[in-house]
């Protein structure tokens, strides 16, 4: 890993300089665990019951020698309370990158091969909690040095002859039904203008008489006619068919990404631009500046969580919020060399917040910065020395038997899910307003009990409350 970024640091850190951490988790097959001396091993060992098994289980681990005799063990008594968390109840996306799984697994993006790799990855991306997920209709106009390209990811097909267009959905609601068949819920379409400054339209692939070319790009002027004409018709038909498909009220859509002030006027234009053509959708952007809601021109805004108290002082409602590289200092966060109550602290101040989303920019994103190039995540966590170690990304790619590796933060997250969800439940016995006054020593995203036995005795609390109703 890199040395933390200075501008972006405080002293809560389990190290600031280059190093080794525990992070990687890989599946442990039934059998022996060889040990060795004088080297460290960790371990995260994880129980999934099965059924309604309610009650006070001991577990035992024990050490042995090659010989069988026992070196060291220890038991440890796990309680399961006869009570059902509810389903996470916030939206919660990781931007899934689909490029990134191609190029490291070395198969064609959409194709067969593609869809098999994605299942076992959207398998794990529900599990650890996610329920919403970034959809390519257009190749992702994110993460991209300004005039560079993506790999095409492009899941509406695009005819043009004797300049009209026409539109096949046919990959979008394969997608759908992928997604939907391992529980996704909710749909997050691709931004429909670049990054910093939503000056240009995403790459766009289509067939033009016959030819498959680019049709749109950094070329093309965000405002022009003719782009302005193409999404005024193709955002009508991909309304009509998510209506069809029954999920357009599931949907969630993008202008683009952290508009400053600089760039008010342009972002003000191109909202109003598509506003115009789907009124009735849900906009959501990632958003710092108070002034783009209070001006109304973010109404539903995504706010970084080192920024969330402004909104929170002048009470907006329905708030989402984010973290990414530049949120290193005082807030949550999930840097490999963080602790992990800095990660997992997320889920109570969710909660007491009543914050309706979380967006993350990395679930698997193993370029550099820019997507220059590829990057290995076993040996550069860095994406190329660019953010710090473990920005980018909570799953590693397949091991040699063919499984996601997950890391220890995103182990760490979902269980600040479940906290979250654990006080859900709570609520539902009690009321809102007692659950919140457990939080007290939760005083902002920046300001919390800084260390991992204030979240282990939280939850015990909620846990011993929950036990007393069930």
């Amino acid at each position: 890993m890199v040395p933390i970024k200075q501008a972006y640091e405080d002293d809560d850190y389990i190290s600031k300089k280059p190093g080794l951490f525990p992070d990687v988790l890989h599946n442990i097959k039934e059998g022996e665990i060889e040990l060795f001396s004088r080297q460290t091993r960790n371990f995260w060992i994880t129980v999934e019951p099965k059924g309604e098994i309610s009650g006070t289980y001991p577990i035992l681990l024990r050490v042995t020698d090659y010989k069988g005799r026992v070196l060291a063990e220890t038991c440890f008594t796990l309680e399961i309370i006869d009570a059902e968390l509810p389903q996470t109840q916030i939206c919660n996306t990781g931007w899934f990158h689909g490029d990134c799984l191609a190029k490291l697994h070395n198969v064609e993006i959409l194709s067969d091969a593609y869809y098999e790799l994605l299942e076992k990855y959207l398998a794990v991306y529900v599990k650890f909690g996610h329920n919403m997920i970034l959809t390519p209709i257009f190749t992702p106009a994110l993460d991209t040095v300004v005039g560079g390209e993506r790999s095409t990811n492009q899941l509406v097909d695009i005819i043009q002859e004797q300049g009209k267009y026409s539109f096949d959905f046919s990959k979008l609601k394969r997608w759908i039904d992928v997604c939907q068949k391992h529980g996704i819920q909710f749909f997050e379409m691709t931004h429909l203008f670049t990054q910093w400054g939503a000056k240009h339209a995403p790459k766009i692939m289509a067939t033009v008489e016959g030819e498959y070319r680019k049709i749109f790009g950094w070329e093309t002027d965000a405002l022009s006619d003719e782009y302005r004409s193409f999404l005024k018709i193709f955002l009508e038909e991909l309304a009509d068919f998510l209506k069809k498909e029954g999920v357009i009220d599931h949907c969630y859509f993008h202008v683009s990404d952290e508009p400053s002030e600089e760039s008010e006027g342009q972002y003000r234009a191109v909202k109003e631009m598509v506003l115009s053509y789907l009124p009735d959708a849900q906009w959501i952007d990632a958003l710092s500046d108070y002034s783009f809601y209070e001006k109304g021109i973010v109404t539903k805004p995504i706010v970084s969580n080192d920024h969330i108290h402004t909104f929170i002082e002048h009470n907006v409602h329905n708030l989402w919020t984010y973290y990414c590289t530049t949120q290193g200092k005082d807030v949550a966060n999930r840097f490999i060399a963080m602790p992990s109550y800095r990660n997992r602290i997320l889920g109570y101040q969710l909660y007491k917040y009543d914050i309706k989303g979380f967006l993350h920019w990395g679930f698997n994103f193993w370029f550099t910065a820019g997507s220059k190039g590829v990057v290995n995540p076993y040996l550069d966590t860095c994406s190329g020395n660019n953010f710090q170690g473990g920005d980018g990304f909570v799953v590693y790619p397949l091991d040699e038997d063919g499984e996601v590796v997950c890391s220890l933060r995103l182990y760490v997250f979902n269980e600040g899910l479940q906290d979250m969800r654990a006080l859900k439940l709570l609520e539902t016995l009690t009321d809102r307003e007692s659950v919140v006054e457990l939080l007290e020593d939760i005083e902002g995203f920046g300001t919390y009990p800084r260390n991992s036995q204030y979240i282990l005795r939280m939850r015990e609390q909620i846990n011993n409350k929950i036990k007393e109703f069930v």
